[in-house]
């Protein structure tokens, strides 16, 4: 983990820190958006509201007591495992090993299980870091008007048996 960063859950539900959430999470899909060439871009839509709404678990990175970061997962809605719903760093404090630190707890608190994730097929900074934790391809498709193409990724333990 990154020197002087804490992970913990999260009451995304207090308004408070469903607002510290929405705030990294708007800058963070606004860049992402960019890089995706995104005109329509549907997280950039969510509201604070919408954050204390979710039944999803969220851990959040604190550097010097500021949310920096944030996961969020729940199960997958298409029964494979747990998906994480939700994985961002604000723009000043990226590259400097927090979303690995994210990664590295959601992957140790479900290690028994399968972990899917989905994002935008060319944003690359978030395939390089899902690729580090084991995750593969496994379907990718296209949405909305523009189109904007999304891949889905699938981690399955390390240790799992042979069928």
């Amino acid at each position: 983990m990154t020197p002087g960063l804490r992970i913990q859950q999260v009451d995304h539900r207090s308004p408070e820190v469903a607002a510290q959430i929405h705030a990294v999470q708007m800058a963070a899909y606004a860049q992402e958006a960019e890089l995706l060439g995104a005109v329509f871009f549907p997280p950039i839509h969510r509201t604070v509201g919408d954050i204390r709404a979710l039944d999803e678990v969220f851990l959040a990175a604190f550097a010097s007591d500021a949310l920096t970061g944030a996961v969020s997962v729940w199960p997958d809605p298409e029964g494979m495992g747990t998906n994480i719903a939700s994985l961002v760093v604000s723009p000043q404090s990226q590259r400097r090993g927090i979303g690995a630190s994210l990664m590295e707890s959601v992957v140790a608190a479900h290690a028994s299980g399968d972990i899917t994730v989905q994002t935008g097929a060319r944003n690359f900074p978030a395939l390089s870091l899902y690729s580090q934790f084991g995750f593969v391809e496994i379907r990718r498709w296209f949405v909305g008007r523009e189109p904007l193409e999304l891949v889905k990724l699938l981690r399955v333990p390390r240790d799992r048996p042979s069928s």
